[in-house]
């Protein structure tokens, strides 16, 4: 392959390698994008003899500093230095693509690339730039080496021999043109000495001590997700689309929530307390989160809203790991009723978010990874079907009486149906199953909307529409419970997800949004009730086509990209070594049984092994043999003895003579010494030709060894008798 050609298809590889890895993200504009695309490919052809621009280099020029003023201008009016900034490093590469001529232009065009992947590591986090890394190093070793031949060419022939007479000008086309300097083994050396050094760089990547969260994670915002709010509005018209973008991943330890077969988990996030004109919100007079922190670690805290609770405490609830995507709310989120959360320390030294309603909040602006633990097993009926004590009324409880709020607009139809429903029952077990029976026998399942006009929402579905989505039924239940006494709250969450069995984790996504309610019953405490009708889960577990088992595939190695690089933390790190430990410790134990077993083996089968052994090692000899190259010829390693002693004597003569330029070849310090007329020159001078006929011609025997002792003998004895 031509050297030149290979120089410039690696060296473009590794420019759009970068150029990938920054424009991925999306963060990039699409113009700038589509410019960049289109400007590298037609920078590939824009080279002499084809196209000459270089009376036109100053256009480029222009455009890459009106490139840089109109960016500038754009990240001090938004704020996005970093966006904008990578937009310029797009018309920067394409400007200097178009007119690299020398080492000089590629050199600079490197420098764009390693600046575009270095932006990129903020711009795009996602398993593409992964990709897009590997080549990078990949194609940039094979470059960067290209360009050092390169460089040292145009400065040894360009420059040294910049004679202007024909006999001494050097072309240099014809050298970058060459067969012979680059081939196939060379690219595969060269690039498996780039994926040996990789490998070394992960394993001081994952070995480091980490020093907080993980840190390419900062820089990563993120859209809201459509499906999940923190507040819950009914009305409007239209039809709710079910979206598949994933916003959380959950590796859970309980054997019943895992599996395509586990029945489908509430992942509770926001509750509220306040219903107003088709409107939840969590009013000030909700109760607080009671939250008991305890910090584990410099970077790492506990809060726990069942009180104080240590190791064995949380062996008797369902943990949970938790990686959750930025949805546009600092509500954490756990399985059915979430007991303990293991968090970040929040880094920012503003006020923290107000807690209320059972919710644990955080500040985030990325993804974030904490773990939870949840009680997970719901409470038998002979738990919660009881009647009241006698002296509890929860209108006089402060802890109770924001949940039993019904606004005035709340027709009296709607309270009366409560009360005709719930009618002779005598716990809050039984008036909550009433209604939510009710609701799910008599209402309908429905994602399209309709405004509801001038009347109360709630009113609307049971009477008029009798048919919705799960925030209708979550409110008119919640609503119909309070009318008749029993304390509610709506919730909003998710509910199932889709299993993946390539790293045993449930993928939450946008569409699994969800509101339920939760039911206070005394004696007992909150319980989770959801009034929506079953089976209206439009996503579901996950298919089981090879198409979904390949994006899963995808989705895992996507995960795995996030977990281990971008927010791999010193949680993440301790994680690690312990399951190194426990690997180890384990295969320990199986090496002993492994070499037990191995010795047993060999006592019973030695006379066997021993055959084998002996057949093995006579095979391996005879190939070996057949291999081995004849030996030469007797008088081809007399003359090659003859040759290194020719070489030794020359050198050794010529280090008497003084001290000689290392781009002075022997000969031309022959003819040096005898055009002064130096003592010893003449012998000298024969001696030099000896040399170059026995090294380079062949023509030396015993003979002319002798002749070449003599003559340095000879110009020994002439430099002492001249001193």
């Amino acid at each position: 392959m031509r050297f030149a050609a290979t120089h410039k298809a690696t060296s473009y590889a590794a420019v759009t390698f970068a150029f990938l890895a920054l424009v991925g993200g999306g963060q990039i504009a699409a113009p700038i994008v589509l410019f960049g695309a289109l400007g590298l490919i037609g920078s590939w052809f824009l080279e002499p003899p084809r196209v000459s621009l270089d009376r036109y280099a100053w256009a480029f020029t222009a455009l890459a500093v009106i490139g840089f003023a109109y960016a500038g201008l754009l990240a001090v009016s938004t704020g996005d230095y970093l966006g904008h900034g990578g937009g310029f490093l797009v018309i920067l590469m394409v400007a200097r693509a178009a007119t690299r001529r020398t080492a000089r232009e590629w050199q600079q065009l490197y420098l764009v690339a390693f600046l575009m992947l270095i932006a990129g590591t903020v711009l795009s986090g996602d398993l593409g730039y992964a990709v897009c890394f590997f080549g990078f190093v990949i194609t940039a070793t094979w470059a960067v080496i290209l360009f050092h031949l390169r460089r040292e060419m145009e400065d040894n022939f360009l420059y040294k021999h910049a004679d202007p007479r024909a006999s001494q000008r050097v072309e240099i086309r014809r050298i970058l043109e060459s067969r012979r300097i680059v081939d196939r083994r060379f690219l595969v050396g060269t690039g498996l000495t780039s994926v040996g050094f990789l490998l070394l760089a992960l394993v001081f990547f994952l070995a480091i001590p980490r020093v907080g969260t993980g840190f390419f994670f900062r820089g990563r915002g993120g859209q809201p997700m459509v499906g999940f709010s923190d507040g819950v509005k009914l009305g409007g018209h239209g039809r709710l689309k079910t979206d598949a973008t994933i916003v959380m991943r959950v590796q859970v330890d309980a054997p019943a929530a895992r599996g395509r077969g586990a029945a489908p988990q509430y992942w509770r996030g926001v509750a509220f307390d306040h219903y107003s004109r088709g409107q939840w919100a969590r009013s000030r007079a909700a109760p607080e989160s009671q939250v008991w922190t305890e910090r584990l670690s410099a970077n790492r805290e506990r809060r726990s809203l069942v009180g104080p609770i240590d190791a064995s405490g949380l062996a008797q609830l369902v943990e949970q790991d938790i990686w959750l995507e930025p949805i546009g709310s600092d509500v954490l989120f756990a399985a059915s009723m979430p007991a303990v959360f293991e968090v970040p320390v929040p880094s920012s030294a503003g006020r923290p978010p107000r807690e209320r309603n059972g919710e644990i909040r955080l500040t985030h602006e990325g993804p974030i990874h904490y773990r939870a633990w949840s009680y997970l097993d719901a409470p038998g009926t002979a738990e919660l079907d009881r009647p009241r004590r006698p002296d509890y009324d929860p209108r006089t409880d402060p802890e109770l009486a924001p949940y039993l709020q019904v606004p005035p607009e709340i027709t009296p139809a709607t309270v009366a149906l409560a009360q005709e429903l719930t009618a002779g029952a005598t716990t809050d077990y039984q008036r909550a199953t009433r209604l939510r029976d009710w609701l799910q026998t008599n209402l309908s399942y429905s994602l399209d909307l309709r405004d509801p006009g001038g009347r109360e929402p709630i009113d609307f579905f049971l009477f008029e529409r009798k048919a919705g989505h799960c925030e209708y039924f979550a409110s008119a239940f919640a609503i119909m419970a309070r009318a008749v006494g029993v304390p509610t709250r709506s919730v909003n969450g998710f509910l199932g997800g889709e299993w993946n069995e390539y790293d045993g984790y449930v993928a939450v996504r946008a569409g699994d949004a969800h509101s339920w309610t939760e039911v206070w019953i005394d004696g007992y405490g909150w319980v989770t009730f959801d009034a929506t009708p079953p089976g209206n889960d439009a996503l579901g577990r996950g298919s089981s086509s090879w198409t979904a088992k390949l994006r899963r595939w995808f989705d895992t190695l996507r995960f795995q990209w996030n977990k281990w690089v971008i927010d791999y933390d010193f949680t993440t790190q301790l994680a690690l070594f312990r399951g190194v430990g426990k690997k180890l410790s384990g295969g320990g134990k199986a090496v002993g049984d492994a070499g037990r077993a191995v010795e047993r083996f060999a006592r019973r089968y030695w006379a066997g092994l021993a055959a084998l052994a002996i057949g093995v090692g006579l095979v391996v000899y005879l190939r070996r043999r057949r291999r081995r190259p004849p030996a030469e010829p007797r008088a081809v390693r007399a003359r090659a003895r003859e040759r290194i002693e020719l070489a030794r004597l020359w050198t050794q003569t010529a280090r008497r003579l003084g001290p000689r330029a290392p781009s002075t070849t022997p000969r031309e310090l022959a003819r040096e010494l005898a055009a002064r007329g130096d003592p010893g020159a003449a012998a000298f001078v024969e001696l030099t030709e000896l040399y170059y006929a026995g090294q380079w011609g062949g023509e030396v025997d015993a003979a002319g060894l002798a002749r070449a002792r003599a003559l340095a003998a000879d110009v020994t004895r002439a430099r002492r008798a001249a001193r």
